[in-house]
């Protein structure tokens, strides 16, 4: 899968609203679109702050229900399986989905159906804004389907509310109240404002935020390295999921080295969450001292001390 289709969107609350939606008991809520609709409350959230991230990739989940009904939580009635867009699976005569296969058309995803009358539906992969993942329902069909085949395109665009008393899961027919349609189609990330009641796109001055430190290494060294060098080499490794992560390398002395990753400068909202999801993972913070210990060794210089400093 490739970094580019990491999709996220950043919902930010003014402070007088975000008082007035916690008092009156609002959840965040988002949907994904699926055949040209929203039916499903893909997330929703109480637990919201002032920013809130929520980010997704195209990993989904085919399975059958039974029925369509507004206001009553997805029952998923079928075993579920994973595929992918350009994928189709077959529902048998008993009931039972095969194992997904290359075909029907490559932005949908297409169900084969030999069992009878079914409410074809879809979950899809996300981190909610508290950088939990899951796989939860976003679409079902709101007509039953009883032979052929039905083809299911998820877009790319969400929608964003907030609704008292509903849950995860949730079907709905009829249309969100003050909801922000979101259009990702073209692009990996969008920040929206909501304040006065109202949803806005912030200017472009108030996207950015300050950069943090992740993680700072003080090493000494068994011979001298050019800075400039080491920088380099290091600098070099951080690509794909480190493409937001920068290096800045110090030196003390000829044999000592202070070496310090941080977020670049001037990221959204959006893209330093997804940095900030991807230092959740406790490997990461090894993986960064890995690559200054590889790029050490093509300077060919080991090390007599090495202090690595968390800013977690």
């Amino acid at each position: 899968m490739t970094d580019g289709q990491i999709k996220s969107v950043d919902i930010r609350i003014a402070p007088e609203d975000l008082k007035t939606l916690k008092d009156s008991g609002y959840k965040l809520c988002f949907a994904k679109k699926v055949n040209e609709t929203y039916n499903v409350v893909w997330q929703s959230a109480d637990s919201y702050l002032h920013e809130n991230t929520f980010s997704w990739q195209p990993l989904y989940h085919l399975f059958g229900s039974n029925t369509f009904q507004g206001n009553v939580n997805v029952r998923v009635a079928t075993n579920e399986v994973a595929v992918g867009l350009g994928d189709q699976s077959t529902l048998d005569k008993e009931g039972t989905l095969g194992e997904a296969v290359t075909g029907g058309p490559k932005t949908g995803i297409t169900l084969v159906n030999d069992f009878g009358k079914i409410h074809p539906g879809l979950s899809a992969y996300s981190t909610d804004i508290n950088g939990n993942s899951t796989t939860t329902p976003i679409y079902v069909a709101e007509n039953p389907i009883v032979s052929g085949s039905d083809l299911l395109t998820p877009v790319e665009a969400v929608q964003v509310w907030f609704e008292q008393d509903v849950s995860t899961g949730t079907m709905f027919s009829a249309a969100r109240s003050n909801a922000v349609d979101i259009d990702l189609t073209t692009t990996n990330s969008a920040i929206r404002l909501y304040s006065g009641g109202a949803w806005t796109t912030p200017k472009s001055s108030a996207l950015f935020v300050d950069p943090v430190t992740i993680l700072t290494i003080v090493a000494g060294l068994t011979a001298a390295v050019i800075v400039h060098d080491l920088a380099t080499k290091i600098a070099s490794k951080l690509t794909g999921v480190y493409k937001d992560i920068k290096v800045d390398v110090t030196a003390a002395d000829g044999k000592s080295v202070k070496i310090v990753y941080s977020e670049l400068p001037r990221l959204t909202g959006a893209r330093q969450a997804q940095t900030q999801l991807l230092l959740l993972n406790p490997t990461v913070l090894d993986q960064l001292s890995e690559f200054a210990l590889e790029a050490f060794a093509q300077l060919g210089v080991g090390y007599t001390t090495l202090n690595a400093m968390s800013a977690r």
